[in-house]
């Protein structure tokens, strides 16, 4: 009787995105955008910051298909090289909280109750605040930028990942295998970081997926009130911010980018919800 080879990980992750549409949906929304942010310069028709007096608040056409704002600036090409800054404020400000709050969650789900108590109560200070408050207040502080905003976004997230880290290192470092590792004379450091970290990091990985689509929209909010990358870069809520004052004149100049911020999101939303369902054991 021949044995059954184990079906891959990569291989299930992917069949189980094909059956369920509405995480291909979400994986198609995201590769979008991606795919919209590294070839911008070959998308996009126009440079986004070159105005064209001659063509201001030009309504869409064949040749600016989403029409031009104040400046004779075609929308299209800011759209698209908008997802760039987008997009990098998700993968810095996520990846940062993350790494940070996995690192302290770890930590102090290990190391003894004092230090739990010591990190969890920082961490509950901060998520005590409005997280779009905390995100203005640190930007506000330390001043209109682009990496401020990343900072800001980052320091709003990092308690959640801490949160989750901790709870499942608790529950893991109980389990049989670590405490045979114990048993065996490993380090308190090696078995935290080889053999608890790569048990916890399902969870903290889905739960990044959908922060990402949070941080999206929170640099929206930041850049909208003048708080994340300054004019002339283009992002969608700065964009936003800048068609309030012809919604009359040209309602489009809200729309796409307002589109962009919409599937955006429900992409990364999808493709969140997607990857907690594959990883969910009771789906297995």
């Amino acid at each position: 009787m021949s044995a059954v080879a184990p079906a891959r990980p990569g291989s299930a992750f992917l069949s189980g995105i094909l059956r369920d549409r509405r995480a291909a949906l979400g994986c198609a929304l995201v590769l979008l955008a991606c795919l919209a942010a590294l070839a911008a310069p070959l998308i996009a028709p126009f440079d986004p910051n070159d105005p064209d007096f001659a063509a201001i608040l030009s309504p869409p056409s064949a040749v600016h298909l989403f029409g031009t704002d104040d400046l004779g600036r075609d929308t299209f090409s800011r759209v698209v090289y908008g997802a760039r800054v987008s997009l990098f404020v998700g993968i810095l400000s996520v990846a940062g909280a993350l790494v940070a709050g996995t690192a302290l969650g770890l930590i102090a789900g290990a190391f003894g109750e004092l230090t739990d108590r010591l990190i969890m109560r920082v961490m509950d200070v901060i998520f005590a605040f409005p997280s779009i408050l905390l995100a203005l207040a640190i930007t506000a502080v330390l001043g209109p930028s682009l990496s401020n905003a990343v900072l800001a976004i980052a320091v709003v997230n990092l308690p959640v990942f801490a949160r989750i880290a901790r709870a499942q290192t608790l529950v893991v470092r109980r389990l049989d295998f670590v405490e045979a590792q114990r048993a065996l004379g490993f380090g308190p450091w090696t078995i935290l970081f080889t053999t608890i970290m790569p048990n916890i990091l399902a969870p903290i990985i889905v739960q990044g997926s959908l922060l990402f689509a949070a941080a999206i929209i929170t640099e929206s909010y930041l850049s909208f009130l003048g708080l994340g990358a300054q004019p002339p870069t283009p992002t969608w809520g700065n964009m936003l911010k800048n068609a309030i004052g012809f919604l009359d004149l040209a309602p489009w100049l809200a729309w796409f980018p307002g589109a962009a911020i919409f599937l955006t999101v429900l992409g990364f939303n999808l493709f969140g919800d997607a990857l907690r369902d594959i990883f969910d054991p009771r789906n297995t």
